[in-house]
């Protein structure tokens, strides 16, 4: 059975930095990157919760071509793209200007041993049919434009089929390295905990979270979350109140949950926590990863009192259930 451990949180609040120490472990493989196409729009979390929610003709056909596009934007992007990205990147560092190309410098395939071709078989399972037609909605000029087909399906098959292509794709991965379990690290695994286990009832997820104070500051220095920290405070709520209405009704076992600060406090005594967790034996080589640099506090700098003030209304009593002191 394949062993996939999920690691999650709100952002900037310490998934990469779990990733990176528990892949320390020899026996654990990991990516250098997140790979986005479980719980990303128009992923496999997408069309399943979509497709179980209703069904017709067009929707089938609208939502089994929006997955394989983001599975093809995701397994390669081609040179001219690379190099349009890379330079679009050097004028406009943060996007904001002008957008880069969906999923620029994604290339699954340097990656992700036979992506392609479990693609392909996720596309033939999940596609009955296909035959040229063209409706009112269908993509703009397109030549020789086909509908794809597919019949509802009993939401316990769609979840078979989706687990199957990810085990298959991680699977792969795992024979290649000699590794026995795969860690990842999509920075939202917590908002989709609940259909990730429906998907892959054997996978486990780790939540990892931090003073939030601390999460909206660094919120406001990121290209992809809220720049005014009343907003971020507003945008973290909403995921954390999210989680916290998820997490009830998870199966027993199947999520642990660690404050950043124990982690670079006691990491050797967290970590041994973890491999429990995961069921694999600790190893030594996972205190080698820096923990030095989480910035702990760094709210206390970067609020003015308009800031203190707005972010404590809106968070105190997520502060107070995380554990940290309102106060401080």
């Amino acid at each position: 059975m394949t062993k996939i451990i999920f690691v999650g949180g709100t952002g900037r609040c310490g998934t990469s930095i779990v990733k990176d120490v528990i892949a320390e472990h020899p026996d654990v493989a990991s990516l250098p990157f997140e790979y986005r196409f479980i719980i990303d729009p128009d992923g496999l979390v997408d069309f399943y919760t979509s497709s179980a929610a209703a069904w017709s003709p067009y929707l089938a056909d609208r939502r089994l071509k929006r997955l394989e596009r983001l599975l093809n934007h995701l397994a390669r992007e081609p040179l001219h793209h690379r190099v349009l990205g890379f330079l679009l990147r050097q004028w406009n560092r943060d996007g904001k200007v002008l957008s880069p190309r969906i999923y620029h410098g994604w290339e699954l395939v340097r990656h992700l041993p036979n992506f392609e071709r479990h693609t392909r078989d996720l596309m033939s399972k999940l596609v009955d049919f296909s035959f040229p037609a063209c409706w009112v909605g269908t993509e703009s000029y397109q030549f020789f434009p086909q509908v794809y087909h597919a019949a509802p399906r009993p939401k316990e098959e769609l979840a078979q089929i989706l687990g199957d292509f990810i085990r298959s794709v991680i699977d792969d991965l795992i024979r290649q390295t000699g590794k026995t379990l795969f860690v990842e690290d999509n920075t939202w695994n917590i908002l989709f905990a609940r259909e990730i286990l429906e998907l892959l009832p054997e996978a486990k997820i780790i939540h990892i979270y931090r003073d939030p104070r601390d999460v909206v500051a660094s919120f406001s220095q990121q290209r992809w979350s809220p720049a005014d920290k009343e907003q971020g405070a507003w945008w973290y709520r909403a995921m954390m109140v999210h989680w916290f209405n998820m997490r009830s009704a998870l199966p027993a076992g199947s999520f642990y949950e660690l404050k950043l600060e124990d982690l670079v406090a006691s990491p050797e005594a967290m970590l041994r926590d973890i491999c429990r967790f995961a069921e694999v034996p600790f190893d030594g080589m996972m205190l080698h990863t820096d923990l030095s640099h989480s910035h702990s506090g760094r709210w206390k700098q970067e609020y003015d009192d308009y800031e203190k003030i707005a972010v404590h209304r809106i968070l105190g009593d997520i502060i107070e259930e995380l554990g940290y002191d309102i106060a401080s």
